[in-house]
């Protein structure tokens, strides 16, 4: 073991490593307190900002810039009928809202936060879901509950997420711990000078907890990637060391007949490095090993052009075209000019993991409205279901197929690989791979008939 050994101290002595580990280490008295693994603690947080009677000094513009959040996001478009609904929530008032904790309702249920607002005659449900599971009709009941205590009011759900985890109820908006964040990074930006030094210096040391546990900053994420790729044997020898727990599987094996022949001293020493710098290596460990990007590199390498076209390995959210849409680049490629889309095609395959699960999505982009109409109305003569609400001019995204699997183990590429093979060779996937295709076909014979009789 005398390389790895080497291998290790090389690890703990190079200036990545170092940068890294004093951000995790760099004091926080909310860390101290162990408010960032508590859900019912940020609850608390987000209670106070939400309130703008609370002392933040910040009147309502947590708040405001919550609900932009809301509106903004390509999740939540469905949601969004017409421009009048869109303006009407962006303009609410907010002199008035009143903003509960552990709401009960008739069948003894906590709703973490309820907002509501006599003026507006609006109500914000916000469901916070950290590492616990949803219960079985939860978010129904807490609508109907509210249905009935105000009757005639708007009513907005919201199911705030740590790991991309889905709402069972499909009536629930959108919203991740990562938009949390970046509402207070704006708020700390630009409110500076309205706002105590004290609530300043605890919303940075909450922010600090933020990019930590739910949204690491972009900063951290390349210096884990960097870390893993000059050190990702003595990062995978400490983790699987220091975690007996997790199964041991086929990539695994190599690294166990290491670990077996360690000497009482070599075991001594790792166990004494990880645990000085716990947080650091699980970090590099489950977010710097890049494998979801390789595997999908590897991914496209052997598909040799079958289903896939244009492509983009990216670390987070890796994407494709399937080849035959090629041939209706003529109106795929008419983008309108809200945004920018991913591979320049108003049609994107892509993947990325939600919490231990791989999912993929096909979905529908921010065509030219008319184009992009027209094809919602082919998808659906082809027994895709559209909503009503996707077919408005403000919608800029509309998902159309979606479907996961579990990975067991991020950190081994071949069973990222084995995931991504399974959803893109799946009788479901196959089949509506073979509708989209022929909602295009319809499309451009349509458009070609019409170019023809003009």
């Amino acid at each position: 073991m005398t390389l790895e050994m080497k291998n290790i101290a090389s690890l703990v002595h190079s200036r990545e490593f170092e940068e890294l580990n004093r951000m995790f280490k760099k004091f926080n008295p909310l860390k101290v307190l162990r408010m960032d693994s508590h859900e019912i603690r940020h609850s608390n947080v987000l209670a106070w900002l939400l309130d703008h009677e609370e002392n933040h000094g910040l009147n309502s513009v947590f708040i405001e810039k919550l609900i932009s959040k809301l509106l903004m996001k390509p999740d939540n478009n469905d949601f969004i009928t017409d421009s009048e609904f869109f303006l009407k929530v962006l303009s609410l008032k907010f002199s008035d809202w009143k903003v509960e904790r552990e709401k009960q309702t008739s069948k003894k249920r906590y709703i973490d936060l309820l907002l509501s607002s006599e003026e507006n005659k609006t109500v914000i449900i916000i469901e916070n879901k950290f590492y616990s599971s949803q219960s079985k009709n939860q978010l129904a009941d807490y609508l109907e509950f509210v249905e009935n205590e105000f009757p005639g009011y708007k009513i907005i759900p919201v199911f705030l997420t740590l790991l991309d985890e889905e709402s069972a109820n499909d009536s629930y908006w959108t919203l991740k711990y990562a938009d949390i964040a970046s509402v207070i990074e704006f708020i700390l930006q630009f409110y500076k000078e309205s706002i105590s030094e004290e609530v300043f210096v605890f919303l940075k040391n909450y922010l600090a907890v933020l990019h930590e546990r739910f949204a690491p900053d972009p900063e951290r994420l390349l210096l884990a990637e960097g870390i893993f790729e000059n050190h990702g044997e003595a990062i995978t020898y400490l983790y699987l060391l220091n975690n007996p727990g997790i199964k041991f599987l086929n990539h695994h094996q190599t690294f166990k007949q290491q670990l077996q022949k360690l000497t009482f001293t070599e075991e001594a020493w790792m166990k004494k490095i990880y645990q000085s710098s716990k947080e650091t290596i699980d970090f590099i460990y489950s977010e710097g090993s890049l494998t979801l990007k390789k595997a999908f590199e590897r991914f496209v390498e052997e598909d040799n052009q079958k289903i896939v076209s244009r492509n983009d390995a990216s670390k987070s959210y890796p994407s494709f075209t399937h080849p035959e849409w090629e041939q209706h680049s003529e109106f795929l490629e008419m983008l309108n000019d809200k945004a920018p889309y991913w591979l320049k095609l108003g049609l994107i395959v892509f993947m990325h993991r939600a919490g231990n699960h791989l999912k993929l999505i096909i979905e529908v982009g921010n065509l030219e409205y008319g184009i992009r109409l027209k094809l919602l109305e082919k998808l659906e003569e082809n027994s895709f279901s559209i909503k009503p609400s996707s077919k408005s001019s403000n919608s800029m995204y509309t998902r159309i197929f979606t479907d996961q699997v579990e990975v067991k183990d991020w950190s081994s590429i071949d069973q990222i690989h084995e995931a991504i093979t399974q959803l893109t060779t799946s009788v479901e996937f196959e089949n509506n791979l073979q509708r989209v295709n022929q909602s295009l076909q319809a499309q451009s014979a349509e458009m070609n008939k019409v170019g023809v009789s003009s």
